[in-house]
């Protein structure tokens, strides 16, 4: 049995078909806030005469809703299994003529003349486990004109601490997870402190370590570090988190520690874009009263 994380996890590196399974598709359909926010950017976003493109169109949703509102779309899909679902809701819309579907890997993808928007959804908390880094800083390069508009358009992710306990009685397991509805919640116990940023209009560097420093508001034990992303898709609308798309994540810290209140903790967090955050490390290098 696989569990709900591994349901949400892709699998671009081990295979190149079913890199989600379709019921996380089918969840991802309708997660309103999700597919609302992001068709509210794409009004923002498009004009009438605008050429399109989609980098990991899935079902071909995006695609389509932007197709009913720009001249051209690319969509560009490795996932052989959902390109079929894709093309058959294209023809369903009767868009053929304005959407080009396309099977290949968004980080080969070339187009000239290049789009005037993008759309990149790709999103992981802080971008970790999802390839959207790497793929935006090819697409700068390759699909996107140059002042066009990408969807993101920035991200800023945020760190809190608390306390969670990893086991039951005798019995541990420290992992990192995500924080799902209906999944116990860490006793947050810090104020919210922004991490770093990414600006989706140049290129980003693919491994961080940086020291942050984070502020304690309540006394007590703190083994973990909470993980959020603030996202920007335009201008005016923005996005936080849902259990199907960036949801917020728990990740233990490398020993657990006593605080008190109004003490500063400094960590040093590294972490590879990519990859997972089991391999992020999180570790405490000192206590600030």
């Amino acid at each position: 049995m696989k569990s709900r994380l591994k349901h949400h996890t892709p699998q671009y590196i081990e295979k190149t078909e079913g890199s989600f399974n379709r019921a996380y598709h089918l969840e991802m359909i309708k997660d309103e806030e999700r597919v609302s926010r992001i068709c509210a950017a794409l009004d923002e976003n498009l004009k009438p005469d605008d050429t399109f493109c989609e980098l990991g169109a899935g079902t071909g949703l995006f695609s389509i809703y932007a197709a009913k509102r720009c001249q051209k779309v690319y969509a560009v899909e490795k996932d052989s299994q959902m390109i079929q679902i894709a093309w058959s809701n294209i023809k369903r819309a009767g868009l053929q003529h304005k959407i080009e579907l396309i099977e290949g890997d968004a980080l080969e993808f070339e187009l000239s003349p290049r789009a005037d928007c993008l759309l990149l959804e790709m999103m992981s908390v802080w971008c970790i486990n999802e390839p959207q880094i790497p793929v935006m800083n090819h697409a700068l390069q390759q699909v996107l004109k140059k002042g066009g508009k990408s969807i993101p358009a920035r991200i800023v992710n945020l760190i809190e601490l608390g306390h969670y306990t990893f086991g039951y009685r005798e019995v541990e397991c420290r992992a990192s997870f995500a924080q799902f509805t209906g999944i116990r919640a860490p006793r947050i116990m810090s104020a919210s402190q922004v991490f770093n940023e990414y600006r989706f209009d140049k290129e980003t560097e693919l491994f961080f370590e940086k020291e942050v420093e984070v502020e304690m508001l309540l006394s007590g034990p703190v083994n973990c570090a909470r993980l959020s992303s603030l996202v920007q898709l335009s201008p005016s609308c923005t996005f936080f988190s849902t259990d199907s798309l960036m949801p917020l994540s728990v990740v233990p810290l490398d020993k657990e520690i006593r605080v008190e209140a109004g003490e500063k903790i400094r960590l040093n967090i590294a972490f590879q874009l990519r990859s997972s955050l089991d391999k992020a490390k999180f570790k405490v290098l000192s206590q600030k009263h």
